[in-house]
This record gives structure tokens, C-alpha cells and sequence, in this order.
């Protein structure tokens, strides 16, 4: 037990988590396109009484966005004790990642009483995903940049409080599972090479974004600036992206972390500014783009809490599903993504030669 009157680590990564949380706010986020159907589609529920509304392991019957009110997102630690992530008021979004991944909930949703919450139902946004591209590209976008505050907050939470555990990121081949054949073509057309050398600086905490970096070989350092000195927390390989969460998030400040490279890099840089204009003006690109990046975020979100000891009734409930079922569609489309890297990078390296 630590001495008295200290904060055990529990506390103080609970108070850091409650602190991390960045504000998101659907009804200022979204278009009124896309907030008029959210209204015409959902199932008002009004809160008379605490209640839970999504069960930590369990497969939500829906998203859930708060009109008024409250909801205390809670998760599940090793030693089943339960830890406070956050307390979200109106505006809030909650339930996308088990509907993007088709996986159990990662943390418990709870509602406090005199709360008003647009539920939307499942069957909603399966026909939104199946036929309504329009609606589709509006819902994927703001589901992408909820997620990018979210694991914003939760990178600023883990990075500080956590020991110096290598964190891998996520890989884009969840993104290029999205993307079509004709996608990837585009994505080879407008981007170009570059290389770093050992020891050479591609980001510093604060700097200005302007490009998405895809890196096609070697290895990236990611590092936190602590008393004028970088700290490592993690590391970035081929088939990985950065820069995402500033593009999603115009308003993150710049870089929210160090990227060098200790052995050299091969990097496939895409202009954020062209990108953006491309996706405003093709929703069906737009729809797959988003809703690739909104699943390797949420992916993203969930492998933290779980390499932390949390989430346990989610990992639980996951080993009690019958391998099989875990998806013969899914690993086909990640074979069919990892040809499509292959042959990105085969662009470039044919380009170079």
C-alpha cells in the first residue's frame, strides 16, 4: 500500500482519464443533414430514473447521442473493480465503436436521471451503411472525428501517467479493408516519396500538419516532450499512419507528439488540404475514407484499454466467441487490403528505381 496520504495509481489514472477527455459535441460537429435524420430516425428516451443503457461486454442495440442531461462511461479494471473514463453531457456520442467493429462494448453507459438521449437503432445504420451514401460519408465523418478526440484524450492520459511501454499503432490495413481498388489508385497518383535518414525529424509537439504520412518502410519513434527532454511511448511501422488525428481535428494545436526515425524512412505523403476538397466533392470516396479511418481509430481506442488492464468484460465476453464466427469476411478484406499496400508501396519503389 503506498504510504499515507498518497494517491494510489488507480486514483490518479482515474483523475488524469477524467481530465484527458476532450469535448465533442455532435449538435455543433455534424450537418444539419445529418442531424435532421439522426432526429427522424432515432427513438427518444427519456430518463426517469439512473440507468444503464450499454453493459460492458455486451453488443449495444444502437448509438446513443445525449440531448440533455448526463452519462457516466465506466470500465472494467483486472481486479473487477469498476474506473470512472469519463462524465460526458449533451451533445455526446456513444456506442459507434462496437457498431463500426461489430465487437463487444469496451466500457459501460450510464444515463442519470432527467436525461433526454436519441437513440438510433441498429437497423437504422445498417441502411445507412448498405445504400444511403450521402448520410453515410455525413455519419462516418463525424463518428471519425469524435474518435480522433477521443484517442487524443486517451493518448494524453496514458502517455503521462503510464511507464515507457512500447505502444505500436494502429496498422491502416483496417482503412484499406475500406478502399477500393480505384481508391488506392488515387491515393498513388496524388502522394509522393519521402525519405528520412537516420537520426532526421519529421514532427515536434506543436508543429503544423499539413500532410497524412503512410509509412511504406522502417521505423518511426514517437516521443512525448517531458522537462526539455523526449520521452519514447511508442513506435510507428510500415503500414501505419500519422497525422490523422489533426486532420480530423483542425483544432488539436499541431503535433501532439515527437516523430523521429533511428534507422531511416520511407514515407508516402498525402496533402491533408487535397484530400479534403477530393472527399467534400466524392461522398462514395468519402464514405469508405472515413468509415476506414473512424474502425482503425476505434480499433485503436480499444487496444489502449485493453494492453492496460482495463476492458476486462469485453475481453471476457470476446473469448467466448466461437473463433469461427469472428469473421472469414473480415480476415478476406484485410488479405485484400495488404495487397493493395503491397501495391501502393510497389508504385513508389517501381517511381524510385
Amino acid at each position: 500500500m503506498p504510504p499515507s496520504g498518497q494517491t494510489r495509481p488507480n486514483q490518479i489514472q482515474n483523475k488524469v482519464a477524467l481530465q484527458s477527455v476532450l469535448p465533442f459535441n455532435i449538435f455543433e460537429s455534424a450537418d444539419s443533414e445529418l442531424l435532421a435524420w439522426i432526429r427522424k430516425m432515432s427513438v427518444v428516451r427519456e430518463i426517469t430514473t439512473s440507468s444503464r443503457l450499454i453493459e460492458e461486454g455486451s453488443t449495444p442495440d444502437g448509438l446513443f447521442v445525449v440531448e440533455s442531461g448526463s452519462i457516466t462511461v465506466c470500465t472494467q479494471q483486472a481486479d473487477r473493480k469498476s474506473m470512472t473514463l469519463a462524465n460526458l453531457e449533451a451533445g455526446s456520442l456513444v456506442g459507434e465503436m462496437s457498431w463500426l467493429e461489430g465487437r463487444p462494448a469496451v466500457a459501460s453507459i450510464d444515463a442519470a436521471a432527467g436525461s433526454r438521449l436519441l437513440q438510433i437503432p441498429i437497423a437504422a445504420l445498417e441502411s445507412v451503411n448498405r445504400s444511403d451514401t450521402f448520410i453515410g460519408h455525413l455519419l462516418y465523418r463525424v463518428i471519425a472525428e469524435k474518435l480522433a478526440l477521443q484517442v487524443q484524450g486517451q493518448n494524453a492520459w496514458i502517455h503521462r501517467v503510464a511507464s515507457n511501454d512500447q505502444e505500436p499503432l494502429r496498422k491502416v490495413l483496417v482503412l484499406f479493408a475500406e478502399l477500393e481498388e480505384q481508391d488506392v489508385g488515387w491515393l498513388a497518383k496524388i502522394g509522393r516519396l519521402q525519405r528520412l535518414a537516420a537520426g532526421d525529424v519529421l514532427l515536434q509537439e506543436g508543429d503544423d500538419v499539413p500532410n497524412l504520412y503512410l509509412l511504406l518502410a522502417g521505423e518511426a519513434r514517437i516521443s512525448i516532450t517531458e522537462e526539455g527532454s523526449w520521452r519514447s511511448v511508442g513506435s510507428s511501422r510500415r503500414g501505419e499512419l500519422l497525422g490523422e488525428l489533426t486532420m480530423l481535428n483542425p483544432n488539436a494545436g499541431g503535433a501532439t507528439a515527437n516523430v523521429d526515425t533511428l534507422s531511416g524512412l520511407e514515407l508516402l505523403v498525402l496533402e491533408k488540404q487535397e484530400l479534403i476538397i477530393t472527399l467534400n466533392a466524392d461522398p462514395n470516396l468519402a464514405k469508405r475514407f472515413y468509415k476506414g479511418i473512424a474502425s482503425m481509430l476505434s480499433q485503436r481506442s480499444r487496444d489502449q484499454l485493453l494492453s492496460r488492464g482495463l476492458a476486462k468484460s469485453s475481453l471476457m465476453a470476446e473469448k467466448m466467441i466461437d473463433d469461427e464466427q469472428l469473421g472469414l469476411e473480415q480476415l478476406s478484406a484485410i488479405s485484400s487490403a495488404g495487397l493493395r499496400f503491397d501495391w501502393l508501396c510497389r508504385q513508389f519503389q517501381d517511381k524510385e528505381g
